[in-house]
């Protein structure tokens, strides 16, 4: 199994979308920081401080899938079936793989984002697999095929491809490492835009 996170173009672009729209974010901080008289603003669409309508929340939803952690795998899957007369039926593929592993910005929570003295926190989705349909049919090989088999018994295989690759790569170790990408990224990002102290955590 190999680990990857080259960034390819449509992962620029949702990376740019996602300074643009934090960066608004910061600006929203900012207004109500000044106008405010609490110590702790709530980042949702009815909090004090916050002018206009929830467009500014909404835009930080449209993000999307935001991927930290890359995951190829490729699995060798084989199945045999006894005749009552004549040699076994055999049938061995491979199958190549590709988990990603990130949060879904649109399940952010209402007051993910706040302002507590001079700490930012941020409350991000759960880390999880972003598409189930991870498996790259056109790279599927019959490595060893004897007799004839039906579109039940490919499906029963490319099932069980499934199954191995999740339970080979979504361990623990891999959901924490993804988890502590997303704390990296997120607070550089925050960083850069002037914010030293910032906390990221994810919901339950």
């Amino acid at each position: 199994m190999q680990q990857s996170t080259p960034l390819k173009e449509h992962q620029l672009a949702r990376l740019f979308l996602t300074v643009a729209t934090l960066v608004t974010l910061v600006a929203m901080f900012v207004f109500a920081i000044t106008k405010g008289t609490r110590n702790e603003v709530s980042i949702a669409p009815d909090s004090e401080g916050i002018v206009g309508d929830s467009l500014e929340i909404q835009s930080i939803h449209d993000i999307g899938e935001w991927e930290f952690l890359t995951l190829s795998d490729e699995e060798l899957v084989d199945t045999t079936a006894s005749r009552l007369l004549g040699s076994d039926r055999q049938l061995t593929r491979i199958y190549y793989g590709t988990l990603r592993l990130g949060v879904d910005m649109g399940k952010l929570s209402p007051g993910a984002l706040r302002l507590t003295g001079d700490t930012l926190h941020v409350t991000l989705p759960p880390v999880g697999l972003l598409d189930d349909d991870f498996i790259d049919e056109t790279r599927t090989k019959s490595f060893h095929e004897k007799g004839s088999w039906d579109e039940a018994s490919r499906s029963a295989l490319y099932q069980r491809a499934k199954r191995q690759m999740r339970s080979r790569c979504l361990t623990a170790r891999n959901m924490e490492i993804a988890r502590q990408n997303a704390i990296d990224e997120v607070s550089q990002l925050f960083h850069t835009l002037g914010y030293n102290y910032v906390k990221v955590e994810f919901q339950p």
